[in-house]
């Protein structure tokens, strides 16, 4: 039986508290530009699961060179070319 290492893609809400700004879309900009992998760790407690999954990725275990991985819709169907 194959083993595979399976990539959920799910949506998660990301507090980022107090960002001063001149407009709500000035906010947005800012809360992106603040918002990397780096700042997503350091504030694991603001972060919370939408419950929603919006795709997956599937790699098969030993295939090195991702030559069998495929990408996946939510509803479990797979994304065309790939």
């Amino acid at each position: 039986m194959a083993k595979y290492n399976v990539h959920l893609y799910a949506v998660v809400r990301v507090d980022i508290s107090n960002i001063e700004a001149e407009s709500q879309q000035a906010a947005i900009r800012k809360a992106e530009e603040e918002t990397d992998l780096h700042t997503l760790l350091d504030a694991l407690e603001a972060v919370e699961y939408g419950e929603e999954i919006i795709g997956y990725l599937v790699d098969e275990v030993g295939d090195d060179e991702f030559r069998k991985s495929r990408n996946y819709n939510a509803d479990g169907k797979r994304q065309r070319g790939n």
